[in-house]
């Protein structure tokens, strides 16, 4: 059964500039502003059996707008209060200030910093986090490779990664997407959308299997 809305929600839609009233298949950009997440992060839930899709003639993916409403319209729970994040990143000072951030967002959340690539092993396996915030380039650590054991170890698969990078390059993206994260962010980072980012995932975490 498809999912039934109303003139509100229609309103609503267009109000963040998509009418989706006429159209029956979404682009992932499409999708992506409906549910918060970057384009990348959509293309990745298709790749995974996440969300279904269909291939247009030409090789596109194309996402049926009922079952993107009926993911939205699904009862969101509330992002535990006692979320733990680990930041690997090796610059202290953009660390000191994410951690602040991360701090006021999440009041009640466990935050740890993994400076190098010997805390960051120890802690994804003693912290157990639920959300890593992954810087991609830095010294003696590399972010992809780092990413590609998170996923790739079933006790740290289900782990939500979150990259990070000075640069945001179209390969860099596609590359950490296919790798496993969930999505990826430039430098300086966009707090405003990544506050919204991190509370769609671990809120899509719970309600897809």
């Amino acid at each position: 059964m498809g999912y039934c809305y109303s003139e509100i929600d229609l309103f609503l839609l267009r109000i963040i500039g998509l009418d989706i009233s006429k159209k029956s298949l979404l682009t992932p950009a499409e999708a992506a502003k409906l549910l918060h997440v970057a384009p990348t992060t959509i293309r990745h839930w298709a790749q995974i059996g996440r969300l279904p899709f269909i291939s247009t003639p030409g090789g596109h993916r194309r996402f049926d707008r009922d079952d993107i409403l009926s993911l939205m319209s699904k009862p969101k729970s509330n992002v535990k209060k006692n979320i733990s994040i680990l930041i690997i990143e090796d610059d202290k000072a953009f660390a000191d200030m994410l951690i602040q951030f991360l701090e006021n967002l999440f009041p009640h959340a466990k935050i740890q910093i993994a400076y190098n690539p010997f805390d960051a092993g120890d802690l994804l396996h003693t912290f157990k986090p639920d959300v890593v915030m992954l810087d991609l380039m830095m010294v003696g650590m590399d972010g992809f490779s780092i990413c590609h054991r998170i996923k790739s170890t079933p006790a740290t698969a289900n782990i939500i990664v979150i990259a990070m990078t000075g640069a945001l390059t179209d390969d860099n993206v596609n590359r950490i997407v296919k790798l496993g994260a969930e999505t990826c962010f430039g430098k300086p980072l966009n707090f405003t959308l990544l506050k919204k980012t991190i509370k769609q995932l671990v809120e899509q975490k719970k309600s897809i299997p």
